[in-house]
């Protein structure tokens, strides 16, 4: 497991990017990960605005076996369609961030998972237990065990 920050935030040092650079940052993340792992693939969960990210690694990386999108911000639906069954997305109840009825529609259409968690709002406080649970489940799903 690796979790980082972008460069400028919180502890992190220098000048924090936007777009493609980040998308950059979270390659060299990634590569980290897959050889301090030395695995082929890894899976990549992406918290509230770094689903356009964690998009974009998708896109430009063939190491990313499955993509976990956690109350996803800043994308439009539609594009997770071609996503895959390695899709999960989790969103509070009281997330009305993406349109739920479109949002679903579209994790369908990829054959992913949307997981709706009952009570929560956007940033699942209170939530954060069961979110761990059902990224849990999804993982091993991933695994095969």
């Amino acid at each position: 497991t690796l979790r980082f920050n972008y460069r400028g935030v919180a502890g992190s040092q220098g000048t924090r990017g936007t777009g493609e650079a980040l998308v950059d940052e979270a390659l060299g993340a990634l590569s980290v990960v897959l050889e301090n792992a030395q695995a082929p693939t890894a899976a990549v969960a992406a918290l509230h605005g770094s689903a356009r990210v964690a998009l974009g690694l998708r896109a430009r990386h063939s190491g990313v076996a499955g993509l976990c999108l956690v109350s996803p911000r800043d994308i439009a639906p539609r594009e997770l369609t071609s996503l895959g069954h390695e899709l999960l997305v989790v969103v509070g109840e009281q997330d009305d961030a993406l349109p739920r009825g479109e949002l679903a529609r579209a994790v369908a259409a990829a054959g992913g998972t949307l997981e709706v968690v009952e009570g929560a709002g956007a940033h699942l406080h209170h939530a954060l237990p069961w979110v761990g649970k059902i990224v849990r489940a999804w993982l091993k799903r991933l695994s095969g065990t």
